[in-house]
């Protein structure tokens, strides 16, 4: 049985008691089904309840619900709208269709077909929400931003921070692409028909939300860098900051076609720090690991063990190395040897100055022809983990 909090919302609008009885019995299971006789209380009720999906019988006394389904789209253009449709009203159906209504369905209904209807629209309703919320996130974003630089007179040091703000940022970004490019595919797959494959749908845009809180974490601390304190510390378990590495990690390695191996046994291990800014140092080493790679060969291996009072992350690839020239250099700020544009020269400095900020030290042993291999030491603590 799912929990009443976790129900999906349909509104049922009909003004025969039959249907309205019929589909709540139908639904109940899985769904919060809330019923309305006449179009006015269904248009309160969704104001109210915001419904996932409303099913809308179109022949009604009083306002028809294809008035009802005028007035319901100048309230929500969003949430997903079914009509029902007695015998000899396909045209009516039609301009249901025209005016904004998703589907239609015909009385007396298959109840397979609803079931899988109601199942499509309604998780239709919920990504259509999402995205328009996680837009309207990053266009607040994008004004505090815009007026954070219009309005303080930080340039002697905006420089440097503004650089690596952008280097952060290109990262979690190229995350949320990856897996649209995956939710595309997935949906191409299904070819309109959403069955099991729509709820792997659901959990790429779940990623891409969390995503999303990276780049605002990411902004609020670029906007606290004019000498406070950048982020609280507490205990971390070291598992969460695995959990949030392979998270963000799998899409970029499977979009290059490089195979990434983890050999993790931190022991409960837990370390005192920001979970943000520790994910933020080792994904710039394994980034830069990424780079190092061939396409099809590359072999990259995120190990985590215990050290003694310590706890260690090393990122080792088979890529081509670095000469000792160019390994006496690598904390060099906006030091690269990376093609134009490809590079700025600060994912190490940041993982550096983030690691030493966490009392920690970080090594690179590279060898050309071999690889490299990057390893961060944090020391551990006997605090509990916070939540």
């Amino acid at each position: 049985m799912i929990a009443i909090a976790d129900k999906r919302v349909v509104l049922v609008v009909d003004d025969e008691r039959g249907p309205r009885e019929s589909l709540r019995f139908l639904l109940k299971d899985e769904y919060a089904v809330i019923c309305a006789d006449n179009v006015d209380s269904g248009l309160d009720i969704l104001k109210r309840e915001h419904p996932d999906l409303v099913i809308m019988d179109i022949r009604m006394p009083g306002k028809t619900g294809i008035q009802g389904l005028r007035e319901l789209r100048a309230i929500d253009a969003l949430t997903s709208v079914v009509m029902l449709t007695g015998f000899g009203a396909l045209e009516t159906a039609q301009e249901a269709l025209r005016l904004g209504a998703n589907d239609y369905i015909s009385k007396p209904f298959d109840t397979t077909e609803m079931l899988n209807m109601v199942s499509r629209f309604t998780l239709r309703s919920r990504m259509e929400h999402k995205r328009v919320r996680m837009l309207r996130e990053l266009q607040d974003m994008n004004s505090k931003l815009t007026e954070d630089l219009a309005t303080k007179d930080r340039l002697a040091t905006l420089g440097q921070s503004s650089a690596e703000f952008v280097h952060d940022l290109r990262n979690p970004l190229m995350i949320v692409m990856g897996y649209i490019n995956l939710l595309d595919q997935q949906l191409v797959k299904s070819q309109g028909m959403f069955g099991e494959q729509l709820g792997e749908a659901a959990d790429y845009l779940e990623v891409i939300e969390k995503n999303m809180r990276r780049c605002h974490e990411l902004i609020q601390m670029w906007q606290q860098a004019d000498g406070a304190e950048l982020s609280q510390l507490k205990p971390i378990a070291v598992a969460h900051i695995i959990d949030d590495l392979v998270m963000s990690v799998e899409p970029l390695v499977s979009a290059v076609d490089v195979e990434i191996e983890y050999q993790v046994d931190d022991g409960g291990a837990v370390v005192l720090g920001s979970r943000a800014q520790l994910v933020r140092a080792i994904h710039n080493i394994i980034s830069n690991a990424i780079d190092a790679v061939d396409r099809g060969h590359g072999n990259i291996v995120l190990a985590c063990h215990r050290r003694d009072a310590a706890i260690e992350f090393r990122v080792s690839d088979n890529g081509c190395g670095m000469p000792p020239d160019v390994l006496a250099r690598i904390f060099e700020p906006y030091f690269t040897t990376k093609p134009k544009g490809k590079g700025t020269g600060l994912g190490t400095v940041i993982a550096k100055r983030i690691v030493e900020e966490h009392s920690g030290f970080i090594e690179v042993k590279s060898t050309i022809g071999q690889g490299t291999s990057v390893s961060i030491l944090l020391p551990i603590t006997t605090a509990p983990a916070a939540d």
